[in-house]
């Protein structure tokens, strides 16, 4: 008989250093060299916060970044489109809170010529009002599909309320119809003229870097990037007003719930401990939550609880959904799990640490994670090494911290609560209607 082998304790991980560059026109480079990378991941981040768009023009941020690769002044229409298929690359981008962000997938041996292509389709996107027209007729479309979801409406109606109202991160970051439905191709057009510029950005690069002239190819492409015409800085985050709305939907044949509240970001001294907490009550499969509301009630399939920073503040919540008749139930045994009267075990908070932290080296063994964690710190404005000192922290992290942390922010008296269902077949379980 073959002997068990011995499993060794796992080795110490860090997140990979950059070296780091700042070109004379602002840009900042991070490069992230990954011998055996060969397909390298790009991403370009652009200090554009969501409350960069002019009031009324909502939605404005995502037309741009969605129209940029339909064509560009050097390659219109379909050319751009040909072009980076020739390199074999693959452009995408997406709006956040606090920035926008450019994203390029190329094979290691074409990041020149590529990244040629990825200065131009940021800083001379054709913006022909045919391919505007069409991408505003798609997200119109987008929207309807989601506000369809019960999911979807429960999510926003949420941030709507752990938010202050006035705040443009509480609504949602492609805009609603009636706004979208207005843009123009003169509205995206100067949108990007106005805010897109190399000064305050960061071109993140990660890959097998060895061989090539990485930072000769940057500069080649986008040395001469001329700096933005205004610099916004994101909205101050505030909290908004607890509530309990419950919102029709008809035909709906489950209920929707989503509870939450106000949180911290991650420069808060109480966020690893947080971290820790929600993962105890919701945070993995056999969370306290799940363990009761699925496994021994049988109320849902699934629960979900986050923490979600901002660069400043942030939000914790609560995701599940019900059997339409057992909403007042599901409600109930949820804020009574929330109140937390056990305490944290050593045996809890050990497993979810070892959730938190052992995952680590799998999660960001590709290229393209490790930009996207990348983006996350430059987006947050936090240090190049902020990933590697968070998983030390959260091995700090003791029963009595993560239970401070947990009763200090997760107050089940001042929750706010949004049910989405057919309210025709629900039982009033003490919402406000919408």
């Amino acid at each position: 008989m073959i002997a068990r082998p011995t499993v060794l304790p796992a080795a110490g991980w860090t997140f990979p250093t950059p070296a780091v560059t700042t070109l004379d026109n602002g840009l900042t480079v991070w490069a992230y060299d990954l011998p055996g990378q060969l397909i390298l991941s790009c991403d370009l981040v652009l200090e554009v916060p969501l409350n960069a768009e002019p009031a009324g023009k909502e939605g404005v941020a995502t037309i741009a970044v969605r129209t940029l690769d339909e064509g560009t002044l050097a390659h219109p229409g379909t050319g751009f489109a040909t072009a980076l298929e020739g390199v074999g690359a693959q452009f995408s981008g997406l709006v956040g809170q606090s920035t926008t962000q450019c994203l390029l997938d190329v094979p290691y041996d074409s990041l020149d010529e590529a990244l040629v292509l990825f200065a131009e389709v940021v800083t001379t996107p054709g913006f022909d009002s045919q391919d505007v027209a069409r991408i505003t007729s798609n997200r119109l479309a987008e929207i309807e599909q989601q506000e369809s979801r019960g999911a979807f409406l429960a999510s926003t109606a949420l941030r709507k309320t752990l938010l202050d109202s006035r705040l443009r991160i509480a609504r949602p970051i492609g805009g609603d119809t009636d706004q979208v439905s207005g843009l123009t191709p003169d509205d995206v057009t100067g949108f990007h003229a106005w805010h897109y510029g190399s000064q305050q950005a960061t071109l993140i690069i990660a890959g097998d870097l060895s061989g090539i002239d990485t930072m000769g190819s940057v500069r080649r492409a986008f040395e001469a990037w001329g700096k933005s015409g205004t610099s916004v800085a994101p909205e101050p985050i505030r909290a908004g007003q607890p509530r309990r709305q419950l919102i029709h939907r008809d035909g709906a044949v489950q209920t929707d719930v989503r509870l939450g509240w106000y949180g911290v970001d991650r420069k808060d001294p109480r966020w690893h401990d947080l971290q820790v907490a929600v993962t105890i009550m919701g945070g993995m499969f056999n969370s306290r939550l799940n363990q009761i509301l699925r496994e021994e009630r049988g109320y849902t399939y699934a629960v979900s609880m986050n923490a979600r920073p901002f660069r400043a503040g942030g939000i914790i919540d609560l995701a599940t959904s019900t059997r339409t008749e057992a909403t007042a139930d599901l409600v109930a045994e949820t804020l009574k799990i929330l109140r937390a009267d056990t305490p944290f075990s050593d045996e809890e908070v050990r497993q979810a640490i070892s959730y938190l932290t052992q995952s680590a080296p799998l999660s960001f063994d590709t290229a393209e994670a490790i930009t996207a964690q990348a983006a996350t710190l430059a987006a947050a404005r936090l240090d190049l090494d902020h990933v590697t000192t968070a998983l030390a922290a959260l091995n700090k992290v003791t029963p009595h911290s993560a239970m401070d942390a947990y009763r200090s922010l997760v107050d089940p008296d001042t929750v706010s609560i949004v049910a989405v269902a057919d309210t025709s077949e629900l039982t009033d379980p003490g919402f406000e209607p919408s």
